[in-house]
């Protein structure tokens, strides 16, 4: 497993932007009337299902030091379907604030639009190429400018909080951010390259340990999300194993990754109406074999060749 050093970092920055974003709309930013509704709604259905998830648990307890009698097991069944309609309710709360959520980021009074302005200002961009996300350039530049964003970031979030929402509480949620980016920024300063020597001393290398114990310390207590492989990747031991192996990583090539990623965002979107994950990810697969044989890659060259001395002259 080779730790890529540019698509971890892109990660991680973008994976811990988006929950700073989801914890401003959620938490302390002002909504309209409407919005605040739904958010409430929302809000409203993820307590009545942690509820329910705690009465189910209490429930199977007693089931347990009862003996599984009538009584007690009829008031599991009870609790199990009051947890799967309350679990149903916060779905459906979800889906709904999320696509509210997706309209007001897009108008210009969101805390998203003036996060966005701040970015520009400090020559910030997302691309386009990228899904509208940070290129590799890009988060460098907010990893090493962290403590300054997000001081402004809740400068902005102060004008357009809830009124139950306090300065302190903003701005010691934002330094938090800050904090957890300026030790991402340690770590793959640190894996890029050795300022001293071909290899890492021990000094760069408890360094680099105490960064990465840090900033996954810091990651799980925010949680921000460790189901995703670029977590697993940086923390869990491979990037430390091979700094200390390899003498640091170095920077390779991206180009043909990128062009597989298109590749594959074209292919998705062709069988987007497929429902079902399973087939629409065994076409996909067909796809990309059909495209890789040498026998209709051969006939493609034939007929493009055909083409090519068959074509019209000027004159006809």
């Amino acid at each position: 497993i080779i730790v890529p050093i540019l698509h971890c970092p892109m990660g991680l920055v973008d994976k811990v932007l988006t929950v700073f974003k989801e914890w401003c709309v959620f938490e302390v930013e002002h909504l309209p009337a409407p919005e605040e509704a739904l958010r409430l709604a929302y809000k409203n259905a993820t307590i009545s299902h942690a509820e329910a998830v705690a009465f189910e648990e209490s429930a199977r307890d007693l089931n347990t030091q009862a003996g599984n009698t009538v009584i007690s097991m009829a008031l599991l069944a009870s609790a199990r379907t009051a947890r799967q309609r309350a679990r149903t309710e916060e779905v459906k709360a979800k889906q709904v604030y999320d696509k509210m959520v997706k309209k007001h980021n897009a108008r210009v009074y969101s805390c998203s639009q003036a996060f966005d302005v701040i970015f520009r200002s400090h020559e910030v961009k997302k691309e386009h190429c990228h899904g509208g996300k940070h290129n590799g350039v890009n988060c460098i530049c907010i990893m090493e400018n962290a403590g300054v964003l997000f001081t402004e970031f809740a400068a902005t979030i102060v004008t357009k909080k809830i009124a139950l929402a306090t300065d302190n509480e903003i701005q010691e949620k934002c330094q938090q951010f800050a904090r957890l980016l300026a030790l991402l920024d340690i770590i793959w300063s640190n894996a890029r390259g050795i300022d001293t020597g071909l290899l890492p001393t021990e000094e760069q290398i408890n360094q680099l340990r105490k960064a990465m114990a840090q900033a996954k310390a810091m990651w799980k207590t925010m949680k921000v999300g460790t189901r995703q492989p670029k977590f697993h990747l940086t923390f869990d031991g491979h990037l430390l194993q091979q700094v200390i192996r390899y003498g640091g990583l170095a920077d390779k090539s991206d180009d043909t990754i990128e062009f597989q990623h298109q590749l594959l965002m074209k292919l998705r979107d062709r069988y987007r109406s497929i429902t079902s994950y399973q087939r629409k990810e065994a076409c996909i697969r067909k796809e990309l074999r059909r495209q890789k044989s040498p026998e209709i890659t051969s006939i493609i060259d034939q007929h493009y060749d055909c083409l090519l001395y068959t074509s019209p002259s000027p004159r006809d």
